[in-house]
């Protein structure tokens, strides 16, 4: 199972070959069906605390050591991959497909994941499958299959065996740590923003938070910052880390960029565009069900925020784009757009680690292009763009 390729449309499947070449695209699709061969964890302000996390993750089996450059990073290796065969004649559980993508990487299965699961009694050990009919763990039921229909929440089966487990944050068992998980690309896109303490500074597509914070961190408290999200849940979440963190500088609101750009009366030195994407970066994937006229669609959308927090943002101020995704209709094309129709200049990043130097077109700015199959993370992209003096 840990060898597959997941399932994907051909159109799709002819994209990625254009896009990337044959090899980089096999190398691709061998990879985001698997998860990160690197997964790290952001400690929030205080690095006094590494060594007790390290031993944490020792003791639960996993490999792990601090960053050799960010020290508020730690580095840990998943555990696997394990053989996962089907078991005869047992019961199974279907999943819906993005459940399965958590539980293939060693997560329990939850009850509102669960599509179908005909005579299951609590107790049994059965088959874990997705919507495609990909086997993603073994599982001991711990609800009837009535149970599951009449809960809407709980745990309906405990993981058995998967082909992979990730470290999660039940591993440390301590509520208390200021920690969060955040892929190093994602790190990145807040470095190479350069915050200063004196900056105002809007993160636009903010949900679930983890850029605000590290912004606010790397500005020691003292940046003005502005989080902006459609969702009232998640924006509920950076609030409640804002009280949690004992916060004062952060500002929340619910709502669409595009919409505020219209009623605001400010002006940003500073601005974190990471919009909604095709999420094609993701790890890992079992199942690719997005078409090119929807990533055109996607990308349409892109160009409106990056109009509307251009409207936003300061002469010669600066913003970071970054995407979880790697076409090129919502990376290079989006950059392209800004340059030559924005006005904006595609400048150097102080923090480059991506492996992937490959050309996409005729694209020649200084970007960052991550890619399963050659760098050890999600797929992902960074520009930084500088904004002309009228």
């Amino acid at each position: 199972m840990s060898s597959a390729i997941p399932l994907i449309s051909e159109e799709l499947k002819n994209y990625l070959a254009i896009l990337l070449g044959n090899e980089v695209s096999k190398k691709y699709l061998q990879k985001i069906v698997t998860p990160m061969e690197e997964y790290s964890l952001h400690i929030y302000r205080d690095v006094s605390r590494v060594s007790e996390i390290l031993d944490a993750l020792e003791l639960k089996g996993f490999n792990a050591h601090q960053h050799e450059i960010f020290e508020n990073l730690i580095i840990i290796d998943p555990k696997g991959p394990f053989e996962l065969t089907n078991l005869e004649d047992s019961k199974e559980i279907i999943v819906d497909n993005r459940a399965a993508e958590m539980i293939y990487q060693g997560a329990d299965v939850f009850v509102p994941g669960v599509k179908r699961a005909n005579r299951v009694q609590a107790g049994d050990v059965v088959n874990v499958f997705n919507q495609r009919n990909i086997l993603v763990a073994r599982a001991e039921a711990a609800m009837s299959h009535n149970q599951m229909l009449k809960e809407n929440r709980g745990i309906a089966a405990k993981n058995i065996l998967s082909p992979y487990v990730v470290p999660s944050f039940d591993l440390l068992n301590d509520e208390t740590l200021p920690i969060y998980f955040q892929s190093i690309p994602a790190y990145l896109a807040s470095v190479n923003l350069d915050p200063k303490p004196e900056d105002k500074i809007l993160d636009c597509c903010a949900a679930p938070g983890n850029k605000t914070f590290h912004l606010n961190e790397l500005t020691k408290d003292q940046a003005k910052i502005i989080a902006v999200d459609r969702s009232k849940r998640r924006i509920e979440k950076i609030k409640s880390k804002i009280r949690q963190y004992k916060t004062s500088n952060i500002t929340a609101y619910v709502g669409n960029i595009i919409d505020l750009s219209k009623e605001w009366d400010i002006k940003f030195d500073k601005i974190l565009v990471d919009p909604p994407c095709s999420s094609l970066g993701l790890r890992p994937r079992l199942v690719h069900d997005i078409d090119v006229k929807t990533i055109e669609s996607i990308a349409a959308y892109q160009k409106a925020i990056l109009f509307a927090c251009d409207k936003l943002l300061k002469e010669n101020g600066t913003i970071v784009y970054s995407t979880c995704t790697i076409t090129k209709e919502e990376n290079e094309e989006i950059i392209h757009h800004a340059a030559e129709n924005m006005g904006y200049k595609v400048v150097e990043q102080n923090f480059v680690f991506s492996k992937a130097n490959i050309s996409i077109s005729d694209f020649t700015f200084p970007v960052q292009r991550f890619i399963p199959g050659i760098d050890n993370t999600l797929g992902y992209f960074i520009a930084k763009l500088q904004k002309s003096k009228s």
